[in-house]
């Protein structure tokens, strides 16, 4: 046979192939009428197995693990299928409108990154500063404030771990976010020079952030500081001259001090993004990106399967990263794996609903973070 040949019976059994999975398709339908009729879950791991094992017994030994992975993925497709008609859209409990005069968390002092991007969030309301960004989430968890503004992730630097951490660790939702421009620059008291500066402050963010520029000065003594802020702060406040800070320049003018170099960052783009985050589930109108984070078992192929809930619901990843399982949840599962995932959606689609539903009662661990 020519290639052309080749080709054309291969189409004969790729139209065959589609109307046998056309027709299987409507008999898993069937199947879930039947499991929603006899309250049955849709997932029967003995069933899957059974099927599997069959393949493989009556495949060649070059193609059993192929052939394997082919009716798994054709069963997954049936069981998201399957889930669609059984699992309920039931409405997710939430709130629809943010408050327009809030209070407020932030961590640090006036001139930080996060009141900026608390101004860009909130055009009035009060706003309330904290030495950690542990006390911002527990403000809000407690009730204490209405939001807290938290940094998550940076264009150089990466993500905070921290925050990410103690995302995981507290009940609290994101609501929205925001990207602030981090333009960093070099300051110092008045009449200070550049030269001048042989120890430097700044948040270990920041730091790392502007290392092409510290690397290029030979014999700097770099010391991390919990907040720009408040390392501007303090360089104004200590009579030497020797102390510089990283900083913003709206920081540096509000606190009376020399802007010696502009730009310092390694990324001229440099920004952070920061999550609004708020005691219960708030979902203003518009919201397209869900977050969630969740664990799978430590076998070949969970993760791929995980992906097909959502590549068959048509839903885009935006975002998936690998995180360490919460102390208490690892106990439980060590042998799990969690990953942090943000997909575009809304909670007022009951597909995503159906898919949150059926993925916090199939997996070991499931949480909400948010629509926004």
């Amino acid at each position: 046979m020519d290639l052309s040949e080749i080709r054309q019976k291969i189409d004969d059994i790729d139209d065959k192939m589609l109307e046998l999975f056309l027709r299987r398709m409507e008999l898993a339908n069937d199947v879930a009428a039947y499991k929603a009729a006899n309250n049955m879950v849709v997932f029967q791991r003995d069933r899957e197995k059974f099927i599997l094992d069959s393949v493989k017994a009556n495949t060649p030994e070059k193609l059993r693990k192929s052939a394997a992975f082919l009716f798994m993925n054709i069963m997954d497709i049936s069981k998201c299928s399957q889930i669609n008609e059984i699992t309920p859209a039931d409405e997710i409990p939430h709130i629809s409108e943010i408050k327009e005069r809030p209070s407020v968390a932030v961590q640090g002092i006036e001139g930080a990154y996060g009141h900026a991007a608390c101004k860009a969030l909130f055009t009035s309301g009060s706003i309330s500063y904290y030495a950690a960004f542990s006390e911002v989430f527990e403000a809000v968890e407690n009730g204490d404030v209405d939001y807290g503004i938290i940094p998550i992730e940076n264009s150089t630097a990466g993500e905070v771990t921290l925050n990410m951490e103690l995302l995981e660790k507290h009940r609290v939702y994101i609501n929205r976010t925001v990207t602030v421009e981090c333009a960093h620059v070099l300051a110092a008291k008045r009449g200070v020079s550049e030269s001048d500066i042989s120890i430097l402050f700044g948040h270990e963010q920041a730091i790392r952030q502007c290392e092409e520029y510290i690397e290029n000065r030979s014999g700097l003594t770099v010391i991390p500081y919990h907040n720009n802020a408040s390392a501007a702060q303090m360089v104004s406040e200590n009579p030497s001259g020797e102390l510089g800070c990283i900083c913003s320049e709206e920081c540096a003018e509000m606190h009376g001090l020399d802007i010696l170099r502009k730009g310092i960052a390694s990324d001229p783009n440099n920004c952070t993004r920061f999550i609004c985050i708020s005691k219960r589930l708030e979902v203003y109108e518009g919201a397209q990106t869900v977050a969630v984070s969740l664990s799978i078992p430590n076998i070949s192929g969970a993760l791929y399967r995980l992906l097909t809930k959502f590549a068959v619901n048509g839903l885009s990843m935006t975002k998936i990263q690998s995180k360490p399982l919460p102390i208490e949840a690892k106990k439980r599962f060590p042998d799990d794996y969690m990953f942090y995932i943000e997909f575009t959606g809304s909670i007022h689609m009951p597909m995503v609903r159906r898919l949150l539903n059926n993925l916090e009662s199939e997996l070991n661990y499931f949480k909400l973070h948010g629509n926004f």
